[in-house]
């Protein structure tokens, strides 16, 4: 029998075997798992490894269908007529990315092909742009539908040439454009320059090729551009300002100086063939009284005409004879074009443009249904309903009735665009006070086009329109059918959507973005 000492010795024994065998049961179960984690993260690395290579392949295709936005962007660029050309068999110009894909890298490998297609009418281009990248059943074909514009007018609630009467409007101002106003002290006649003062208020981006003349506080609330090198704030004070107008009237401190761009003078033939075609053509003046009919469906304009000989070949929903009615529908490419002098005012919807050979005369209200005016978070504001075009080769020129008291002012919703000659009140040194000149649209014209005076201080009205020019942000998009395009300029991607993956998609499949 063990004693009471061999018996506690016994069992230090028996645990220290017990725990020597535990101490090599976690020994093997942590060797185990050090085993396996080698295993897993490799499996794990492996699964993963085709979808990383898809994932990079993702993103390298849409930078591959960039490539291929810039390349036939340049083309543009050098050439203004590239845009004739399409995959068509025969009017490719021998460029492979009409037909075939074209090498945009090699690490990873990438390539894009591209299909335009113009819009006649608008002169914006769809643009349907495939990239590819990768290789095998790694390969992505990401397709993306653009809309390429070129720079122009409408960019700007105002643009002009120069900041200065027009010489066609008298022999006192003969000598008002002989040069872009290089300022102080070489600068035109007081009689010549034009300012905006601290009654106006242009809400969107403004461009001169000329120098901004200014008195008080004018209200530029988006950016403001210069083409005028001469004057390195891109403004001059009105010779007989009594209050100087602070740098921080503009947005950047003072207008930005940009490239010289020249403006087109002419309505180009094409757009008064399409007249006939598309459209209406009257031979001699015409008077157009414009009536949105919003109950119908889709809406539509009504055209009442009169005046003026209807040409023969003029589409058929011109009408015929001394006078008739014009339907608009919708968004149809309408376009009504007078060889001398159009008389327009009344409300419109849907797509139209009116161009005159010589002169526009509005005389009253043209209008938009307000209910189609919308206000972005951002208090810009756009139409994408409707769009009017108001082209003249000379003047675009205000006969408003009467002013009541208070005088309620006038409304002008469009694109308006003097070629030559200005947009402007005739009588604007002797009018009454009408208010404000309520403009939503855009305002483009070779000559600077005065329509008020005022006080020394440049915040008092004394005759004509107070400015109030708002931007429509969707002629961004969103053009009058046939607007004239300037002569050449940048061309860009305002807008995109990409289509769905695949190569069934892309423009060498089916080409149809869904």
């Amino acid at each position: 029998m063990l004693s009471r000492t061999a018996r506690r010795l016994w069992k230090s024994v028996i645990a220290a075997k017990d725990e020597s065998g535990q101490a090599l049961l976690f020994v093997l179960i942590a060797l185990a798992l050090l085993m396996s984690i080698p295993l897993a993260i490799a499996t794990t690395t492996v699964d993963q490894l085709p979808q990383t290579t898809r994932n990079l392949n993702w993103d390298a295709a849409y930078e591959a269908a960039q490539a291929g936005l810039s390349d036939y962007l340049q083309n543009l660029d050098l050439n203004g007529g590239y845009s004739v050309y399409n995959k068509t068999p025969g009017n490719t110009d021998g460029n492979p990315a009409f037909t075939s894909w074209v090498p945009a890298s090699t690490t990873p490998p990438e390539s894009y092909a591209y299909a335009p297609s113009t819009v006649a009418s608008t002169g914006l281009i769809s643009l349907q742009v495939s990239g590819k990248a990768g290789t095998g059943a790694d390969a992505v074909i990401r397709t993306f539908d653009y809309t390429v514009r070129p720079s122009t007018s409408l960019d700007d609630v105002y643009w002009s040439n120069y900041e200065t009467v027009d010489p066609a409007l008298g022999s006192a101002y003969s000598g008002c454009a002989s040069y872009y106003d290089p300022g102080p002290p070489s600068s035109p006649s007081s009689g010549c320059s034009i300012e905006f003062n601290g009654s106006d208020v242009l809400d969107g981006p403004v461009f001169s090729n000329d120098t901004f003349r200014t008195c008080g506080s004018p209200g530029f609330e988006s950016t403001v551009e210069s083409g005028n090198s001469n004057v390195a704030a891109g403004y001059v004070e009105a010779p007989s300002c009594s209050s100087p107008t602070p740098p921080s009237a503009f947005q950047d401190g003072v207008p930005t100086l940009v490239a010289n761009t020249p403006p087109q003078q002419t309505i180009p033939n094409s757009t008064i063939a399409a007249a006939l075609a598309d459209g209406c053509e009257f031979n001699g003046s015409v008077t157009l009284a414009l009536t949105a009919q919003t109950s119908s469906t889709p809406p539509t304009t009504k055209v009442a005409w009169s005046g003026g000989t209807l040409a023969p070949g003029s589409a058929s929903w011109c009408g015929s004879g001394p006078s008739g009615t014009i339907t608009v529908s919708a968004m149809t490419a309408g376009l009504i074009y007078a060889t001398t002098n159009v008389t327009l005012s009344g409300s419109m919807t849907g797509g139209l443009d009116i161009m005159a050979g010589n002169n526009i005369t509005l005389t009253g209200n043209v209008t938009y249904p307000a209910a189609n005016i919308v206000t972005a978070a951002n208090q810009t504001e756009s139409d994408p309903s409707d769009a009017l075009g108001l082209v003249a080769v000379n003047f675009i020129q205000l006969s408003p009735p009467a002013p009541g008291n208070p005088p309620a002012g006038m409304t002008v919703d469009a694109a308006i665009l003097s070629l030559t000659d200005s947009f402007y009140l005739p009588n604007w040194g002797s009018a009454p006070v009408y208010g404000n000149l309520n403009v939503f649209g855009s305002i483009a014209q070779d000559f600077r086009g005065p329509v008020a005076t005022v006080s020394s201080n440049g915040s008092t009205i004394t005759n004509g329109f107070a400015k109030n020019y708002h931007y429509d942000t969707s002629l961004q998009t969103l053009w009058p059918p046939y607007f004239v395009p300037p002569n050449s300029a940048a061309w860009g991607a305002t807008t995109y959507t990409e289509c769905a993956q695949g190569s069934a998609k892309s423009v060498l499949g089916s080409g149809a973005c869904t």
